[in-house]
């Protein structure tokens, strides 16, 4: 018996990854939108995403990463490309935000229906400042200020 507790607690105490996403926005002011660029491990994205296709990529992150104005309208997503670097997947959306990123609300979902323990950090820049947000399962939407 105690043989079997240690095999279990080195297997607990191993290595128990952090699920973490980080998401970038910027604005190009000169076009008026918002870029918006994800990282994510490449396995655990394409396990949701359901594939490896850009259509894939693009369709799951349309369900769980949103952006919306101050009026409550989602800011139509459209998709400008991906990359891989090892192990993380690079991908690239953007959206006409005419009136900057300022009160703008954001919803980032992205990989909670795969680990509980998920971490989704967005990182904005705009008008001079950085703003970070963090969400959890279970947050709701946040507001740039």
């Amino acid at each position: 018996m105690r043989l079997l507790w240690g095999v279990g607690a080195a297997a607990a105490v191993a290595v128990h990854p952090l699920h973490t996403t980080l998401t970038q926005l910027s604005y190009a002011a000169a076009d008026r939108t918002v870029v918006v660029s994800v990282r994510a491990f490449a396995d655990d994205f394409r396990a949701v995403a359901g594939g490896v296709s850009d259509s894939a990529a693009f369709g799951y992150l349309t369900t769980v990463l949103t952006l919306s104005d101050r009026a409550g309208r989602t800011l139509p997503l459209a998709w400008c490309g991906a990359r891989r670097t090892g192990d993380l997947l690079w991908l690239c959306l953007h959206a006409p935000a005419p009136r900057g990123l300022a009160g703008l609300r954001v919803d980032a979902r992205l990989l909670f229906d795969r680990f509980e323990d998920q971490i989704n950090i967005v990182q904005a820049s705009y008008g001079g400042r950085q703003v970070s947000l963090l969400f959890v399962r279970g947050d709701h939407p946040k507001p740039l200020p």
